[in-house]
């Protein structure tokens, strides 16, 4: 697995690898020591049809880094920086994640 900086910073993207056998594929989707969060990164799953849009919002209080990744099919993620004193504050970053290109995108607190 290869970590790769954005120019946002704190934006990670992760570049997965999926050893393929007869049973399916394997993929390692996260290794913590690889990007050093100092709480529990926010943990979700979900499945959409297609052309489904869904958001996740920043929050007020208690806000949360997230750690995205597609175990089947596709999306088309963004992130916009939203850390008034960030030198890239009101940047968007978009990327496409999917099972065929095995990547995963790391957005810190703040997004």
């Amino acid at each position: 697995m290869r970590l790769k900086n954005t120019k946002i910073k704190g934006l990670k993207i992760m570049q997965g690898k999926n050893f393929f056998d007869s049973r399916g594929f394997f993929r390692e989707i996260f290794i913590k020591k690889k990007i050093k969060v100092h709480k529990p990164i926010f943990w979700c799953m979900s499945k959409s049809k297609k052309n489904v849009l869904r958001g996740l919002h920043i929050q007020k209080v208690k806000n949360q880094a997230k750690y995205v990744s597609v175990i089947k099919g596709k999306i088309f993620d963004v992130a916009v920086d939203l850390r008034r004193k960030s030198k890239t504050f009101g940047k968007v970053f978009t990327i496409i994640l999917s099972d065929k290109n095995s990547k995963s995108v790391f957005i810190p607190k703040g997004f």
